[in-house]
């Protein structure tokens, strides 16, 4: 049987994990059962095909193929059993006269006079199988079944028919991919299908059932944040180490796809437009890249539309800006500046963009964490455990920073960068105190406008989130004078002089570093288009001519759509849900990076806790009121909405949601929470509290389909993506 001795030993753990260790009568009594469970569905459900032939007469057959009733097409003429590159074998089986349940293709590499393998086979190849039985014996039921027999992978060798009454007649066709080969092995008729049972698919049965259990049942978890803060803590810190495992898998997965390779190397002599071209033009002590435009290019009418080059087939930097005969980057600096110039002038290398791309998104990963442990310390008090675990890992699986993992170009680095200094930012910006309880921190109001400063130098379009930070600063400012006056009651001379050096500290603590580190693109911008506001991304060599890009509010409308609104697709294959993207046939040209799209209210349903604003905004006080529209509005609401509003222009990327699904998420979150303190009673609290966990479950498994289905899959894993799939689809 295949995988029976990983699977019993996994089985096996985990039976005394959960016999042996001491916990509650209940706990241990619920995990046998979902162990048993797990193990019957892996043999009935998972296995069921291995089933098919019981009950019947099916007699076992190895095919001569070489014999008078099996007719061979499409073969090399000296060797009628090998396939040429991204050719089709068909065997006709005349008058097998016998029920057929299962066909096994056998296939093995091509292989050279002396009996060496050409080549390895193929990841996949398909196989269609008609056929004539006792329904309809006169013609071919063409494509009567099908299949895909994946390298590494026995069980997918076999194809199950569903025919009635005894097969006259079975044509097979097997097909080789573009540029691949293969050998047919054998044929064999009605040969059992062997069980199979998977650890890993074990594993996450009854340890994601038991981790659903624990949320739902245990002491701790039913236990307000402000009773047992340990729960959240603990949890926090494992979901964390094993999240940023998780990228650094998913960051090794793709290069694999991408290169063949696990690593770009720490010896890059070449680079991208941030790891390299920016760097070289620095180093030169200039802002513009240091390759010329061609002639040809400066010569056009216009050198912005797409058509005009390709037409002409003018050489250009895709994606770079192109200004009075130069070209520059508007991408952001930030990541040059503080990581690939400083290495590149250590080293004389280019420091390599998959693992930048992993640094910056890991660090993102543990300062969301981190930011989301701070609002729980000063929000979520009487908030349950299991509540705010779940709402953290919805935020994680969410953020959207998983899909700059999966590509090692230059918009990935300017995405996970931003996405670290925007989490950073938020963090430090609530560990300063500026807002609820505690005595203000000026070191941590420092750090926080230091990494909104950055995040700036990013993506210029984080800079809402340093106007929001105002707002959060103006609140600090007056609680920090009332703090001094609490210190210092009498109104006198020593008040006032107290007032101006706290009020001078503060100011100098809180926008230090938006002058200084906003002043570095402000003279970045002046030095390249001579105006302090200019990114200059109208001057862009892409698809679309942004100098002449007009805008429309459907284009605007797709975006809210896509990003917010747009419900899943529910089939019945691995991964089960995919995305639903719609341009909603807009009239015009709309660009889309990718159709990768679920709305954050269905991947995230804390987020639809905006529907419960009225009765939320009643339960407030008059000062709650004002807070929240203040800080909590502009931050999870009017940030992230302006944000998608201005991706009109740029069109569609799943990748663009790291710069406001958080904010939008926690927003929601934040109702909810509302919600529950102040409003929901009784069962009314049971709901809310269990609904979360739903949300946690349901966020994972549609945030990991999706996350699937963007991958590539291409390159060194893509048969194992197909094995990986077979272990789900059960019926294939």
């Amino acid at each position: 049987m295949i995988g029976m001795i990983p699977y019993f030993i996994c089985f096996v753990l985990l039976a005394a994990v959960f016999v042996l260790l001491p916990r509650r009568h209940a706990t241990r009594k619920a995990a046998v059962i979902l162990l048993v469970l797990s193990f019957l569905g892996d043999l009935l459900i998972c296995n069921f095909h291995s089933f098919h032939l019981l009950g019947g007469e099916y007699p076992y057959t190895r095919l001569d193929l070489t014999g008078e009733n099996v007719t061979l097409r499409g073969g090399i003429t000296n060797d009628p059993l090998s396939v040429p590159k991204g050719g089709t074998l068909t065997l006709e089986v005349s008058e097998p006269d016998m029920p057929v349940g299962t066909v096994r293709i056998e296939l093995l590499p091509v292989r050279d006079a002396a009996g060496a393998p050409v080549a390895e086979l193929p990841a996949s190849v398909s196989v269609s199988i008609s056929a004539k039985d006792a329904t309809h014996s006169g013609s071919y039921r063409v494509n009567v079944a099908d299949g895909e027999v994946i390298r590494g992978d026995e069980r997918s060798s076999y194809v199950v028919l569903d025919l009635s009454g005894n097969v006259e007649d079975l044509k097979i066709a097997i097909r080789a991919p573009s540029g691949e080969r293969f050998t047919l092995g054998g044929i064999t008729l009605n040969e059992r299908i062997p069980l199979q049972f998977s650890a890993l698919r074990l594993m996450l049965l009854v340890l994601g059932g038991m981790a659903v259990y624990a949320l739902l049942t245990a002491p701790s978890m039913k236990k307000t944040h402000g009773e047992a803060p340990a729960p959240l803590q603990r949890t926090a810190l494992v979901l964390t180490v094993l999240l940023v495992l998780g990228g650094f898998l998913l960051t090794r997965v793709s290069m694999l796809d991408h290169t063949g390779d696990v690593t770009t190397g720490w010896r890059n002599t070449h680079g991208n437009q941030i790891t390299q071209s920016i760097v070289d033009a620095f180093r030169a002590g200039q802002t513009y890249l240091t390759e010329e435009p061609p002639r040809e290019l400066l010569e056009l009418e216009n050198p912005y539309d797409w058509s005009q080059r390709e037409h002409l087939d003018v050489d250009y930097r895709w994606d770079n800006l192109l200004y009075e005969g130069k070209y520059y980057s508007y991408y952001g600096i930030a990541p040059v500046l503080l990581l690939y110039l400083p290495y590149n002038l250590l080293t004389g290398y280019y420091f390599p963009s998959a693992e930048s791309i992993f640094l910056f998104g890991g660090l993102g990963i543990i300062f969301l964490t981190l930011l989301f442990l701070e609002f729980a310390k000063m929000f979520g008090k009487k908030i349950p455990n299991s509540m705010l675990i779940a709402t953290l890992v919805v935020l994680q699986v969410s953020s959207g920073v998983w899909f700059n993992f999966a590509n090692d170009n230059f918009y990935e680095i300017a995405q996970a960068s931003g996405f670290m200094f925007t989490c950073a930012g938020f963090f430090f910006l609530l560990r300063s105190r500026i807002v609820g309880e505690g005595k203000v921190n000026h070191l941590h109001l420092t750090l926080a406008t230091i990494c909104l400063s950055w995040a700036v130098l990013c993506r210029p379009t984080l800079a809402l989130y340093c106007i929001v930070a105002c707002i959060f600063i103006a609140f600090g400012f007056i609680k920090r004078r009332g703090e001094v006056k609490e210190a210092l009651p009498d109104a006198g001379a020593a008040q006032k002089k107290a007032l101006r050096s706290a009020t001078v500290k503060y100011l100098l603590a809180a926008l230090t570093p938006f002058v200084l580190i906003g002043g570095i693109q402000v003279i970045y911008n002046v030095a390249r288009f001579g105006n302090p506001l200019d990114f200059g991304i109208q001057y862009s060599l892409t698809i679309n001519d942004f100098t002449r890009a007009e805008y429309h509010t459907d284009f605007v409308m797709v975006g809210f759509f896509n990003f917010l609104l747009v419900f899943p697709r529910i089939g019945p294959e691995f991964p089960y849900i995919t995305s639903n993207y719609s341009d909603l046939s807009v009239n015009g040209y709309y660009f889309a990076a990718n159709e990768n799209a679920v709305g954050i209210l269905w991947r995230a349903l804390p987020s639809l806790g905006y529907l419960g604003v009225v009765p939320a905004w009643k339960a407030l006080t008059k000062k709650e009121r004002f807070q929240a529209l203040c800080l909590l509005v502009p931050t999870c609401v009017i940030a992230p909405l302006v944000i998608i509003f201005s991706i009109w222009e740029s069109g569609y990327g799943v990748r663009y949601c790291c710069d406001f699904a958080w904010q939008f998420i926690l927003g929601g979150t934040a109702v909810l929470y509302l919600l529950y303190d102040r409003v929901a009673e009784g069962q009314g609290k049971t709901i809310l509290r269990n609904a979360f966990t739903v949300a946690m479950v349901l966020g994972v498994v549609v945030n990991g389909a999706m996350l699937y289905e963007y991958l590539p899959k291409e390159g060194e894993l893509t048969d194992a993506y197909l094995r990986l799939e077979r272990i789900f689809d059960f019926w294939r």
